[in-house]
């Protein structure tokens, strides 16, 4: 999924749910951060108050780093049934990395999220509950089973759905996943599914006590509002800006909380919490030069601020948190006694 799902999508969603704009902003933001936290930075080197953080994400899923694939499963491709009706394939293979929507592993590691409140960590845990869907029948390791037999499977990596390209991201498409028995894939149909299961996961915080029927009809409303919003098939994604106007334009309604939602900003949040000093080459820039620039920038933390109560550093410590309790989950089901071949 892309911004479109993590940001726009999530924050109607946590709006509709029950959370204050405000809230339902801090979980949105949580959730596309995920894909944009690429860089692990330094601040404050060699003080007292020094940090470095995890990343959430590599640079490029079609030149990641070997060392770096422990990402993959916890953040983007979590592991879960094999055997799921969704995973038949011709070939008949199975993976036991396999992701597959809504699996036990997906709503041990969101409830595990939800159970500690934490508007940031809840984040990061929706960001992967929702891609079960998107990100279905991939696994998140360099592996044959990902291949999609095109002429894109010798030059691309088997990682992920890096042979598919953007196809499983965008919330437009129709497109053939020819490895499948069901071959035709609908994205709209996959992420109307997810926004419903989510709803339900978060009302576990916002109205515990809502019963099933209560819970249905506020699905069904939320997956008739977005249907119209997502609109019709656009296979060029061409009308990206119209669908985002129209997520824009649900939010100023009561039930989605009756305010703008923010422009996504992959930057403010950092810039908020720390300063930058440019030494050669900007290295957090996307111009390919700044990974030879032999200057390392220098990064602090903004005077006068408590960071412990930044937006960035909540975000860090959610993302360590989140890959210490999700792999402690997956070393107890799919990662149990598993010995992956190394790259």
């Amino acid at each position: 999924m892309n911004t479109e799902f993590h940001y726009y999508m999530t924050y109607l969603i946590a709006a509709k749910a029950g959370f204050d704009s405000n809230e339902a902003e801090t979980i949105a933001y949580a959730s596309q951060y995920v894909d944009d936290n690429d860089m692990i930075f330094e601040i404050d080197k060699d003080k007292s108050t020094a940090y470095r953080n995890y990343i959430s994400q590599t640079m490029n899923i079609l030149k990641p780093k070997p060392k770096l694939f422990r990402i993959y499963p916890v953040f983007h491709f979590i592991p879960g049934d094999p055997q799921s009706e969704t995973a038949w394939r011709k070939d008949g293979k199975m993976h036991w990395l396999n992701t597959t929507p809504n699996s036990a592993n997906a709503q041990a590691i969101i409830d595990a999220a939800l159970e500690t409140g934490d508007l940031h960590r809840i984040g990061v845990a929706v960001h992967g509950f929702a891609d079960t869907w998107a990100h279905q029948n991939f696994v998140g390791y360099f592996d044959g089973f990902n291949a999609m037999g095109s002429l894109l499977e010798k030059p691309a990596p088997n990682i992920g759905h890096a042979d598919a390209m953007h196809n499983p991201d965008l919330p437009s498409l129709v497109w053939k996943d020819g490895r499948l028995i069901q071959q035709r894939v609908d994205n709209k149909a996959r992420f109307l599914e997810a926004s419903a299961e989510l709803l339900a996961k978060l009302f576990k915080i916002t109205v515990p006590d809502i019963t099933e029927q209560a819970s249905q009809i506020k699905q069904n409303e939320l997956c008739a509002d977005l249907s119209k919003a997502i609109g019709e098939r656009d296979q060029g994604n061409h009308y990206e800006k119209e669908r985002i106007a129209r997520y824009t334009e649900l939010g100023l309604k009561p039930e989605y909380g009756g305010a703008a939602i923010p422009e996504y900003d992959a930057d403010a949040w950092f810039d908020d919490a720390v300063n930058e000093d440019v030494r050669g080459l900007r290295d957090r820039s996307d111009f390919t030069l700044c990974r030879w620039d032999c200057w390392t920038d220098v990064y602090s933390w903004k005077s006068g601020q408590d960071y412990t109560g930044s937006n960035w550093y909540k975000f860090q410590e959610a993302v360590k948190s989140h890959q210490a309790d999700t792999l402690s989950i997956l070393m107890q089901t799919n990662l149990k006694g598993l010995e992956l071949p190394k790259m």
